[in-house]
């Protein structure tokens, strides 16, 4: 189980295991791309693969406007083809398609999110079909493509199942205001206490664990001490938000507090991309009530599930299928502004001064 192949676009960005050959096909994996939400009403095509070594085989997926997305796989005489709907128009501009698939039973599953939402649309499939090792190396070969990786923010292959819904997004060292001082959050166990935003203490339900391809959504962030208050630096993935609060803000943007997407502070000063080799394992925290916590004296949001938990159907599939169900909490939507990029830097700069 793990990553087979990853791309980012380019040749630097861009990595294959040696198991991964023309002449072998994946029976059971998940494909997963992540790209700017297509904003015309005309039907795009994503991505598409063709190979006639050792057998002509096709890979497809396009965005079909009213639709969805559909994906297409061909191999020899075997077809696939699955059709996915979602209504993320309104609410992002960016989404996460996984297809996994299990050639054994048969079954897979093919599911349309949003990063760093609760937006999750899924459709369970039949009639899965092996994928050639060759059309793997052929999207990476595609993703050195400039026309290609400038609509995709990154394309993985892995080797078993992958878990969708919600994701963890902070480096293993992360410290954690805990009753007992500062943790790093990879150390951390379900059962364990810490200091919620509010200065209350709140049982930890659950710690998560996620390898996962560093482009897109996931790619790091470096927050830079002393911004934001910030006692040392953070490694944490774009979607994480921050929680900023005081005076300014209130004076600025009208409300007590705000939430800042890392990815939003990227300007060479209060944020910079973090170099990596191309994977990162990303933890988080879940909480009772989607507390905030503190790291490095910063308030962060913890993992929100939303009411994920009534979905039976689709619940096995996520990242929280370790945990019983029905004791799990439902988190209610968070009604803070959140800050657009522009508006991000301009506070952080208000901050700096």
């Amino acid at each position: 189980m793990g990553w087979l192949a990853w791309s980012g676009g380019g040749d630097a960005r861009t990595a294959a295991h040696a198991s991964v050959t023309p002449e072998a096909p994946i029976r059971a994996g998940a494909l997963v791309i992540e790209a700017p939400l297509p904003s015309d009403n005309r039907a795009a095509t994503l991505l598409e693969v063709v190979s006639l070594h050792p057998d002509p085989c096709l890979l497809r997926i396009q965005s079909i406007p009213g639709e969805g997305f559909s994906v297409l796989i061909s191999s020899g005489q075997d077809v696939f083809h699955a059709l996915i709907s979602h209504t993320l128009q309104a609410r992002t501009a960016s989404f996460r398609l996984t297809l996994n698939w299990d050639c054994d039973s048969g079954d897979g599953l093919l599911s349309i999110e949003h990063p760093g939402d609760d937006a999750l649309f899924t459709r369970e499939l039949a009639g899965c079909i092996p994928l050639p090792g060759s059309l793997v190396l052929g999207a990476l070969a595609e993703m050195r493509d400039a026309s290609v990786s400038q609509n995709l923010s990154y394309i993985g292959f892995h080797k078993g199942p992958l878990s969708i819904g919600p994701s963890p997004t902070l480096d293993y060292h992360t410290p954690v205001l805990t009753s007992q001082g500062y943790r790093k959050i990879g150390a951390m166990q379900p059962g364990d206490t810490v200091i919620s935003a509010s200065g209350n203490i709140v049982p930890v339900l659950g710690v998560f664990k996620k390898v996962t391809p560093a482009f897109g959504s996931n790619a790091p962030v470096r927050l830079r001490a002393p911004y934001f208050g910030l006692q040392s630096d953070l490694v944490i993935a774009g979607t994480q938000r921050l929680i900023v609060g005081g005076s300014d803000v209130e004076y600025t943007f009208g409300c007590d507090s705000v939430l800042i997407p890392a990815q939003h502070l990227i300007n060479g000063t209060a944020a910079i991309a973090q170099p990596t080799r191309g994977t990162m394992t990303y933890y988080q925290l879940l909480l009772p009530a989607g507390e905030a916590f503190i790291a490095s004296e910063l308030a962060l949001e913890s993992l929100f599930i939303g009411r994920l938990r009534r979905r039976k159907d689709i619940f096995k599939h996520t990242t929280l299928s370790a945990l019983p169900r029905n004791l799990l909490p439902e988190h209610a939507t968070t009604f803070s502004q959140i800050l657009r990029p522009f508006e991000a830097i301009t506070l952080a700069a208000m901050r700096a001064a």
